[in-house]
């Protein structure tokens, strides 16, 4: 059965939480998958929604957590105290019945601390890391930005084309707009936006915004942002801040 492997970021663009990479080897029926952008719309039925989609598949890999600190800790390694607020399920999400395995999962989170002075060099070189974990003979990935010079990260890949490259029998490829074109793409996606969005609940909830879903996104175009960054700092939680 063919492997389909994709990789996708949530928050390279935001100026308060950690940046979210993750890339997925799946098989299975994916074409009734929609890109993360439709399913997080501003509302606890989509959140939801998601969340049953990210818990099934983490179920089906047998991973198991009650709670955000404990879920961070188990898929990157590392966690923070303030995790602890938030109990999984977060959005009311359930098992659900897919049509598709997820058979490897291989995230990283590039804390705000890290991402200061150049955020998109930062997520170019998590998405080389990660393309070389995953097993499908073709990983397709989103853009990191303007970035362009892959092959400074890839060490043994011989470069096909501009964005194109090969290692042994695996191609990697660099495009844009990817999460609409490729539904294993879409799918790590929506495992960036979901672990992005719970950890903006715990900020959110910490500072003493108790809402369904984030009330504070941590992007410039949110009016709020600012408030949010001079009450993380009122907190000791600069490291939450680019």
């Amino acid at each position: 059965m063919r492997i389909f492997s994709g990789i996708d970021e949530a928050g390279l663009g935001p100026k308060i939480g950690s940046l979210f990479v993750v890339g997925v080897d799946v098989i299975g029926d994916l074409s009734g998958l929609k890109e993360s952008k439709e399913i997080f719309r501003r509302n606890i039925k989509g959140y939801s929604y998601a969340e049953s989609l990210v818990l099934s598949s983490l179920a089906q890999m047998g991973y198991e957590f009650t709670n955000l600190y404990g879920l961070f800790l188990k898929i990157f390694g590392k966690t923070d105290e303030i995790f602890k607020n938030v109990d999984i399920p977060a959005f009311g999400g359930e098992i659900i019945r897919l049509p598709f395995k997820v058979i490897s999962l291989v995230p990283m989170r590039l804390e705000a601390s890290k991402l200061r002075k150049n955020r998109f060099l930062e997520d170019a070189k998590a998405i080389c890391k990660i393309a070389d974990g995953l097993k499908g003979n073709t990983v397709v990935a989103g853009l990191a930005g303007g970035f362009r010079d892959y092959g400074r990260f890839l060490k043994g890949w011989e470069v096909l084309e501009r964005g194109v490259y090969k290692k042994g029998e695996k191609i990697l490829r660099f495009e844009r707009d990817v999460d609409k074109r490729y539904k294993e793409v879409a799918l790590a996606s929506l495992f960036a936006k979901y672990f992005r969005e719970l950890e903006m609940l715990s900020l959110n909830r910490f500072l003493g915004f108790e809402n369904k879903i984030p009330k504070f996104s941590g992007y410039p175009s949110d009016k709020n942002t600012q408030t949010l960054i001079s009450l993380l700092k009122s907190k000791g939680l600069e490291h939450f801040i680019r």
